[in-house]
């Protein structure tokens, strides 16, 4: 298969990566800063499938980079955005981040993958949410940009779903995991996580479209 994935230089990303890769498949792995991540420039030199994009997704026209990055290829079989941040909600700032990274661009990369998506037999688009963006399971408030932008994430592939019904559209909550941002108290790892998440995305079928699920397949609340 031919997959594309955001935010691939550590964490959930990296680990999307590396198995994608084990399974034979071509990735084009889009990060910030791939040359600081020792372990993502390592895959690069250890498989042929791998393409690096370098690409700050906050820029303007950023997604037209990645649809340029992709237009030799025959089909777009998997999109994964797993970019994403958690901010400290201090300033006006902290929120149009939030809602830019972690809402509005894995829309609009997967609006300009979709010519390519098309050409695909069986094409998925898979947005890595979070439970926390669950209005019917919050009940310790905080956390109000992280929340917030990830509900809107999941409004907008919700309704993508309804309107791009040929696509298998997935909305995934990888679990509390052991990352950056998860911190070193979360009981699950990323390379547990993400072969939950790759299990979901072989299994995939339309009866799944518009789901919001965890990574095993369980599904969460809106």
């Amino acid at each position: 298969m031919n997959v594309v994935i955001t935010g691939t230089s550590r964490g959930i990303g990296l680990e999307l990566t590396r198995h994608a890769l084990i399974k034979g498949h071509k990735v084009l792995a889009i990060a910030r800063k791939p040359q600081d991540s020792h372990e993502l420039m390592q895959l690069k030199n250890e498989s042929k499938n791998l393409i690096l994009l370098q690409l700050d997704l906050d820029v303007e026209n950023a997604e037209q980079k990645i649809a340029q990055a992709v237009k030799d290829w025959s089909c777009v079989d998997v999109l994964i955005n797993n970019a994403g941040i958690y901010s400290d909600d201090k300033s006006r700032k902290d929120f149009e981040l939030s809602f830019l990274t972690n809402s509005i661009m894995p829309l609009f990369v997967t609006r300009a993958l979709l010519p390519m998506l098309k050409k695909s037999s069986r094409p998925v688009s898979l947005q890595i949410t979070s439970q926390m963006g669950s209005i019917q399971d919050n009940t310790s408030g905080g956390s109000y940009s992280y929340r917030a932008s990830k509900s809107a994430l999941n409004m907008f592939f919700k309704c993508l779903s309804i309107d791009e019904t040929w696509l298998i559209s997935l909305l995934v909550h990888p679990g509390w995991v052991k990352t950056r941002m998860g911190g070193n108290g979360a009981p699950l790892s990323a390379v547990d996580s993400s072969a939950g998440i790759w299990k979901l995305i072989e299994n995939a079928d339309a009866g799944q479209n518009g789901s919001f699920l965890n990574y095993r397949g369980e599904k969460i609340p809106w």
